[in-house]
């Protein structure tokens, strides 16, 4: 196998033949003799194995004057990296915009290198056969989300830094580039997961990766100092105060003495922050509560008593009058 520097004077010899062939008025336009001249320097710094440089110089180069070629040297460049599942994509696009025009922008032999350091790549890789708990939650590895392969394959270290995203599916699998990588797992009302994971070339790993669920929060507050405060029937003490509980529904209760009783069912999801405030209202003394009600009740039954017993009494001749007592009251029967 050929080196890496004879690769890219290989495929700089391609590139300025294609700028050859070009026609003339297309060949001297600006945007083209910058291109050959960030090509140009990318391969030289190619050649003194600055690859991020040389990468930086061929990915402009790129933008300014698309290329098969120039493709398949971005490709060397992650592969020199150890970016193999960037390499990998990469090779793969340089032989699809090859083959999108006629004749094909790469040579037979550069087609055959870019096939040969796929399957290369492929035999370094890792595959993880991932299981996710909860499985809509949001993945990244190294900071970047997944993509997803026309085959249905999930890689990571391909898509530019961003926020995970959730996968197709909570079970998938997963290529990776050996080494360490950070995972980072999240989803609303969960806590998140972040699991450091070193994984050697070629290896296939089972990953489990779960959330766990976040307790919900009540803060409870009254009106009244002094409320007690009861959660499904147990007393947990003095508002204000804050009742932490996994998701589920929960009866509230806030009492006093004296005031009316405050009852409230909710229903809390995991993570959720809810505001309690028992607004307790004085409780009214009924009729029947009141002292002077049974007072003045017990006065009236006695009245009545002795009105039925004078209305009730046979006549019965020289009765003696009763003595009224010592409320002077006295009851005549005739």
């Amino acid at each position: 196998m050929r080196s890496r520097r004879s690769e890219l004077a290989f495929a700089f010899a391609i590139v300025l033949l294609a700028a050859g062939t070009a026609r003339a008025d297309d060949a001297d336009a600006p945007e083209v003799v910058e291109a050959r001249a960030a090509f140009v320097k990318g391969t030289d710094l190619a050649k003194r194995s600055q690859w991020a440089e040389a990468l930086a110089s061929f990915t402009k180069s790129a933008e300014l004057r698309p290329h098969a070629v120039t493709t398949y040297n971005l490709a060397i460049c992650h592969r020199a990296m150890g970016n193999y599942t960037l390499a990998r994509e990469t090779f793969e696009r340089a032989l699809t915009d090859s083959n999108a025009t006629q004749p094909p922008q790469m040579p037979a032999p550069l087609v055959a290198e870019a096939k040969t350091y796929t399957t290369e790549i492929d035999g370094l890789l890792v595959t993880a056969n991932v299981r996710l708990s909860p499985a809509n939650a949001a993945i990244a590895v190294d900071g970047r989300p997944l993509a997803v392969r026309s085959d249905g394959l999930l890689v990571a270290g391909v898509r530019p830094p961003g926020q995970g995203e959730p996968p197709p599916a909570g079970v998938f699998r997963l290529s990776l580039n050996p080494g360490t990588h950070v995972f980072t797992v999240s989803r609303s009302g969960f806590a998140d997961a972040v699991v450091n994971k070193t994984m050697t070339p070629g290896s296939t790993v089972a990953l489990k990766l779960e959330l766990d669920k976040l307790p919900a929060t009540i803060h409870v507050a009254s009106s009244q100092e002094g409320a007690v405060v009861a959660v499904n029937g147990l007393d947990i003490g003095i508002a204000p105060l804050d009742v932490s509980r996994p998701a589920g529904t929960y009866r509230v209760i806030v009492r006093k003495s004296g005031f009316k009783t405050y009852d409230q069912q909710l229903a809390v999801q995991p993570g959720q922050e809810i505001e309690l405030r028992a607004p307790l209202a004085k409780e009214e003394s009924s009729l029947t509560s009141r002292w002077w009600f049974w007072t003045a009740a017990g006065v009236l039954v006695t009245g009545v008593a002795v009105g039925t017993y004078a209305l009730t009494r046979t006549e019965t001749t020289n009765q003696q009058p009763i003595d009224g007592g010592g409320l002077g009251w006295a009851a005549k029967i005739k």
